[in-house]
């Protein structure tokens, strides 16, 4: 999966440091494996880093954000127990 996203980087033309180790640990276990999760959710994090203006390396704040959006939430995360 890493190196997809390296691939997905290589594409576009950005460096393969614009997401940070934690963000790159943390997107690949959200995205369960599925290639297309895992891509939108980097697309998200790129855009949460330009709206929120945090700099040129998403980092694992950024990924965290995007993930508290409720469109990104699994049904089971959002059960009360």
């Amino acid at each position: 999966m890493r190196e997809f996203i390296e691939r997905q980087l290589d594409r576009i033309g950005l460096a393969h440091n614009t997401f940070t180790a934690g963000a790159i640990k943390l997107i690949i276990r959200t995205a369960d494996g599925v290639l297309r999760r895992c891509r939108n959710f980097c697309l998200a994090s790129m855009l949460e880093a330009v709206r929120a203006s945090s700099g040129t390396t998403i980092d694992i704040d950024v990924v965290n954000r995007v993930l508290m959006q409720p469109h990104w939430q699994k049904e089971v995360d959002l059960t009360d127990f």
